[in-house]
Parts: structure tokens; sequence; C-alpha cells
């Protein structure tokens, strides 16, 4: 078990690097990102001022500003190069700025210090005195080793002066613990998660814990009592919650329970009152994975006390529940368990379309909104954290599976 979980553990890197890349790599090719976001607000900014003052519209943005987009958002770089820095694995800029060179070459700018805690200035000078090397130094002519720069012109410049980006690269991702700052709101993408947890943690805790204690005893109950009256109703219950989607559910009930008879509250979520806001929403959101679970749990034990182990263990003078919840449940539970580490990643990423509907403010809801508005840092990292999450998830269902059947061991 020691080497299988130890081989395991080798395998979550190079998965996880193969998931981080193709989803990075969709986000550079899909069409809407933060640059063309961000154009289209200046766009909107500039109609707005300039049917307040009567001017007519001055033409799509510069090359410079274009530029200085995809620098704020790491487009500047190779696909390849920028999924190591957004990793960790290579450095990137930590701050930046843009000057230009004086008929001298020389220049000076003010930047902050990627390297200190406070907000602290520094002013640095740029000078091309040992041309083509171009020199970066502090004001007091002291050496500044930390500081590159290197030429950074564009197409069709109309401006002659040399144009010079400075920087200072720093290892800032995902290895070192910082997942970006969100296009949207500005915020890290780190406190963005943590501030999201809490609620869905709750939510995911509640859906699991309830549908391990109820679909269980329930397909156990249905699987013993197999064809009776008991067993066609909550056949039929268990059918309506896998075929109504839990969004419609979450519509119907709510118009029904939230506005026409006001028993629990239609939308948020309080911790004053956690269990009034929890009922509807949980209730939703469990529906369809309950009644997988019990249709699992029937099917399973019904397979199993169909097999000639069982027969044997009755014809040996066995007692029916030992029979029943010693042998032939053990055994029926292997499915279960086989999936409940798979289930930490819906613990944590939730379902966004109740979350959505509910107005519920956590990670399946922040997802979905960094998804419409092309919030690519929230998306990675909400991908990272899932994608990590399911991975160890998997290791735990092979040791629960491992705990549920003394057959299987991992010496191969």
């Amino acid at each position: 078990m020691r080497d299988y979980i130890l081989r395991r553990m080798l395998l979550v890197p190079l998965t996880f690097l193969g998931i981080t890349l193709v989803a990075f790599l969709l986000t550079r090719f899909v069409p809407g990102g933060p640059i063309e976001r961000a154009l289209a607000e200046k766009l909107q900014a500039s109609q707005k001022h300039l049917s307040l003052t009567g001017l007519s519209a001055t033409g799509p943005a510069s090359p410079e500003e274009l530029d200085n987009l995809k620098r704020q958002y790491g487009f500047d770089r190779p696909l390849l190069e920028a999924y190591g820095i957004w990793l960790g694995v290579l450095p990137g800029p930590a701050s930046w700025g843009i000057v230009r060179l004086n008929a001298d070459g020389n220049a000076a700018l003010e930047i902050s210090n990627p390297h200190s805690d406070s907000k602290e200035i520094i002013h640095l000078n740029v000078t091309t005195k040992k041309a083509p090397q171009i020199i970066v130094t502090f004001s007091d002519g002291s050496a500044a080793p930390q500081w590159n720069a290197e030429p950074a012109p564009l197409p069709m410049d109309p401006n002659p002066a040399t144009r010079v980006v400075v920087y200072s690269p720093k290892f800032s991702g995902i290895l070192q613990g910082n997942l970006g700052t969100s296009a949207e709101s500005d915020r890290s993408v780190t406190s963005l998660l943590w501030e999201k947890i809490p609620i869905s943690a709750w939510f995911g805790f509640w859906s699991i814990l309830i549908a391990y204690l109820v679909a269980v005893p329930l397909g156990v109950y249905k699987a013993l009592n197999n064809g009776s009256i008991g067993d066609g109703v909550t056949s039929a219950l268990v059918f309506f919650g896998f075929a109504v989607p839990g969004f419609v559910l979450a519509l119907g009930s709510m118009y029904l329970i939230c506005f026409h008879l006001n028993w629990l509250p239609h939308s948020g979520f309080n911790w004053n009152e956690p269990f009034r806001h929890t009922i509807l929403p949980l209730a939703c959101e469990s529906a369809g994975a309950f009644a997988t679970m019990t249709l699992f749990m029937k099917n399973s034990l019904l397979d199993n006390l169909n097999a000639d182990y069982i027969r044997t263990a009755r014809a040996k003078g066995v007692s029916a529940n030992r029979v029943v919840y010693v042998h032939a449940l053990r055994n029926s539970i292997i499915p279960l368990a086989a999936n409940f580490g798979n289930n930490l990643s819906f613990f944590l990423t939730g379902a966004f379309l109740i979350e959505y509907t509910f107005d519920i403010d956590g990670l399946g809801l922040l997802g979905y909104d960094s998804l419409v508005h092309r919030d690519f840092p929230v998306f990675l990292g909400l991908l990272t954290v899932s994608s990590l999450t399911l991975l160890i998830g998997n290791i735990i269902s092979d040791l629960c599976l491992a705990a549920v059947d003394p057959r299987i061991r991992f010496n191969k």
C-alpha cells in the first residue's frame, strides 16, 4: 500500500501538468479575453464621453495601448513561456514600466518595488552608453542588478524615440502560492477563493453526508423489499430526482415553497440562519446524486444476495442479518466507496447552476462568473484547486476501496 501511494503521488504532478497546460492553452485561443474586454470598456467609456461633448470618435486603440494591455495580462510572451511563468517554474515580470529614451539614449522612471511588502516607489535611470546593452541603475548611480531592460518596439510607431520596457524578474506562480490577479475585480485570486470556500464547503459537506447516510440505508431497504409497495413508491421518487435537473427542481420549489408558501428564503445565504438558507438549495443540489447512489446500492446488493457465496453462507446456517449486513453489504458498498474520493471535487466546486439560481456566493457561482466575463486568472485558479482535489480524491477512493474489499491488493 505504501509503495502504491508513492507511485500515485508521483503521477499527480504529471497529470496536473497535462490538465493545466491544456486549459491554459485554451484560454489563449478563446475569443473575448481580458484584452478584448478592456478595449470594449474603453470604447464604451470613450463613446459615452463623446456623446456628452458632441465630438466624433477617435478610432481604435493605439498600438502602444494594445502592447501595454498584452504585457499587463501576460500575452506578450510565447505560449509555453507564459505557461511556465504562470506555473512558477520560470521568472516573470513582477513589476514593469515603459519609458522612451531621449536623444542622448537616457531616460528616468518611477516604478514600484516588487521585492518590498510596502508600496515603495523607486527611481531608476536607463541608459544606452554601452550600446547595444541597456543599463539600468538607481537614481544615485548605483547598480540595479535585479532590474532588466530590453527594447519594446511597436509596429508602425509614429514616435521615433526608442521604446524600452524595464522589468524585475521574479518567480511568482502557482508553485509559489500565487494564483494571479482577477481581471474583473483586480483582486488576488487566492483571496477570492478563500472568501468563497466556506459556503461551498458547507453545502458540499452536508450534501455528501446526507447522500451517504440516506442513500445506503434506502438502497438496502429497496433491495431487501424488492417488488414491494414501498420499493415502488421510493423508486418513483428516486427516478423523479434522477430525471429532473437540479436547477429545474430549484425553480419549481422556489416558486412553491419560497414565493407561494413563504416558508424559506429564496436567495442568498446568511450565517446567522444557516439551516433556513441551506435546506432548499441542498435538497435540489443533492437530488440527482442521491438518486444515483440509491440505485447503485440497491442493484449491487441484489447482485450479491444472488451470488454463490451468499447461498453457501445460508446453507451453513449463517443468520440472515449476518448474511446481509456483514457479507453482502460489505461487497455491495464497493462502488460507492470507489467514488467517495471523487466527490471531494464536488465538495469544493459545488453545483454552479444551483448557486446561480439561489444567488449563493460560492465557488460554483464564482466559476460561472469567471467564464461569462472571461476572467481567465480566476477560471485557471479554480481549475487548479479542483484538479488537485480530484487527483487526491482518486487516491482516497483507492484507499477506501482497499478498506472495504480485503481482496484488493496494490502489489502490481
